[in-house]
């Protein structure tokens, strides 16, 4: 909260519509760009999940994109915490589990973890095994992150990386939503 009469070095106004999504390119999350500069990037992974992109709301986001479609590439689903996991059974959207909408679309469900993000042995779920190129919602890309040193780890929000989950390659997740919802989620990245 403020103090009652707050100072401000500036105050910035935004049209959240004038935002584009971003992503962060392999292999820094530092190596930004715009959803439209990389659009069409060939995927053959989308990770839903981890600490930074495995809160329930992420799953929400996600799931507002990958109801009634088919995932294109391999998606692995990642709760945070145990809690999240029972709150994707739990918790619904247009009259259908969030778990369900996920499982339906074709995704892996995995546990609570940090499952492919720490890399880990050749076991770990979701782990690239090689020349994989990913899209991800973890916080970080650097060459291992997530298993081998020849995958490429794209960085997005779970609009973007669940866009581009359904069609296979990096894709504006605004293609997915209604007006309304484009108008606030413009900024997503």
């Amino acid at each position: 909260y403020n103090d009652p009469n707050p100072k401000f070095h500036s105050v910035r106004r935004y049209k959240s519509a004038d935002l584009q999504p971003m992503v962060a390119k392999p292999h820094s999350p530092d190596n930004k760009a715009t959803v439209t500069e990389v659009r069409g990037t060939r995927l053959t992974r989308a990770y839903i999940g981890s600490c930074t992109g495995g809160k329930i709301t992420d799953f929400e986001a996600a799931a507002k994109i990958i109801k009634g479609h088919q995932v294109g590439v391999e998606t692995y689903v990642v709760p945070a915490t145990t809690l999240v996991r029972e709150q994707l059974k739990t918790t619904y959207f247009d009259g259908e589990t969030l778990w369900n909408i996920f499982v339906e679309a074709g995704a892996h469900m995995g546990e609570a973890s940090c499952a492919a993000c720490l890399g880990g042995p050749s076991d770990t779920f979701g782990r690239l095994q090689s020349e994989e190129i990913c899209i991800s919602t973890t916080n970080r890309n650097f060459p291992g992150r997530m298993g081998s040193k020849k995958a490429q780890v794209y960085l997005a929000s779970p609009y973007t990386v669940a866009a581009s989950a359904i069609t296979g390659k990096i894709t504006d997740p605004r293609e997915y939503l209604p007006v309304e919802e484009n108008v606030s989620a413009g900024g997503a990245s």
